[in-house]
C-alpha cells in the first residue's frame, strides 16, 4: 500500500482525516441516507480495479460498544487530526463513497492524517475483520 500517494479519482491521500456526514450502518438500515451531523473519517482507497471509491472510516470520541471492533487513537494520532482524547476509530463498519456522486464531505480539504504506522495499524485490524466477515458496508451514492 502507497500510503502518500493521492487515491485516483479523489482529492484524498491514504490516512487524511476529513469531515462528512457519516451514515451509520443502523441509520441505514432504517432507511436514511445522510449522516446527521459531520464527523471526522479516514479515507482509505478500495482495490485498484476501482478508483473512484473510497472507504471512510469514523472517528468517535464515545467509547465503543461491547462487542464492537474498534481501535483506541493514541493521543498523538489525535493532535494530528483535530480530535481530543480519547478517541477511537471504528472499524467494523464503513461508508463506501463513489467520489463523483457524494456530497457528504464538509470540504475538500482535509482537517488532518494519521501517521504511516498508524495507518498501518488499521489496515491490518480491517483486513482481519474482513477476512472473518466482521465488516459492514454502508454504500452511498
Amino acid at each position: 500500500m502507497n500510503l502518500s500517494k493521492t487515491m485516483p479519482g479523489t482529492m484524498f491521500k491514504q490516512g487524511d482525516v476529513a469531515e462528512f456526514h457519516y451514515l451509520w450502518h443502523r441509520e441505514a438500515e432504517r432507511g436514511e441516507e445522510s449522516g446527521r451531523i459531520p464527523r471526522a473519517v479516514c479515507a482509505l482507497d478500495k482495490a485498484p480495479g476501482n478508483p473512484d471509491v473510497v472507504f471512510l472510516f469514523l472517528f468517535t470520541s464515545k467509547q465503543p460498544l461491547d462487542g464492537q471492533l474498534a481501535l483506541s487513537v493514541p493521543e498523538i494520532e489525535c493532535r494530528r487530526i483535530g480530535v481530543a482524547s480519547p478517541c477511537w476509530v471504528i472499524l467494523d463498519e464503513f461508508n463506501r463513497v463513489e467520489m463523483d456522486k457524494d456530497y457528504d464531505f464538509v470540504s475538500t480539504e482535509p482537517i488532518g492524517s494519521v501517521s504511516a504506522a498508524f495507518l498501518r495499524e488499521i489496515a491490518a485490524t480491517i483486513k482481519q475483520a474482513a477476512q472473518a466477515s466482521a465488516i459492514k458496508a454502508v454504500k452511498r451514492t
